[in-house]
């Protein structure tokens, strides 16, 4: 763990990112997933040496989040669900070890979030305007439950029971719906 920790901080740019070549869409995939480990790692720790990068990594994500409150590839452009949820989930491990999101952030994240919903908030899509998907559902809904909404919210509890009825299936894999599903 200790050279894994090292090893990724070696990768961090100044300006807080991990990637230092974007590629098509692994830029900001890649820097929310190792924003997540970092923060919790040092939520774990409280390794006062992974307190300056963490936040600088929390600094980048929301330098890059965009004017429609989401993340896409690439910083500051439109957003979509599927890399809106990573970085979510990269801001809520930001604050459970006691580092700085501003609030205004997850404002612009509630926005995005009502841009690509359907059904009232029940269902959502990849991308405003298109059709509701079952994964983009899953993890629409745990952003959701991480800006506030609870267990009893009836949009919340009736999709669970379509994600009930969609279940891990072997032969049919979905990883990245099941990762979410399972969450929610």
């Amino acid at each position: 763990v200790d050279r894994a920790w090292k090893s990724l901080l070696k990768r961090q740019q100044d300006n807080g990112s991990f990637v230092r070549k974007p590629t098509f869409n692994h830029f900001l995939y890649t820097h929310a997933q190792c924003t997540i480990a970092l923060c919790e790692l040092y939520a774990m720790t409280n390794d006062s040496r992974l307190h300056e990068p963490a936040q600088r990594a929390v600094d980048f994500c929301v330098a890059a989040q965009s004017p429609t409150g989401g993340w896409r590839y690439y910083p500051g452009r439109d957003g979509d669900t599927s890399v809106t949820g990573w970085f979510v989930m990269a801001l809520k491990s930001a604050e459970m070890a006691g580092l700085h999101v501003p609030s205004e952030t997850w404002m612009r994240v509630g926005t995005f979030l009502d841009s690509v919903q359907d059904d009232g908030g029940a269902l959502y899509s990849y991308i405003p305007g298109q059709e509701p998907k079952l994964s983009m559902t899953a993890e629409g809904l745990l952003c959701r439950q991480y800006l506030g909404w609870k267990r009893d919210d009836p949009r919340l509890a009736r999709v669970v029971e379509v994600l009930l009825e969609n279940p891990v299936e072997w032969n049919q894999q979905n990883v990245y719906y099941w990762y979410y599903a399972t969450q929610v």
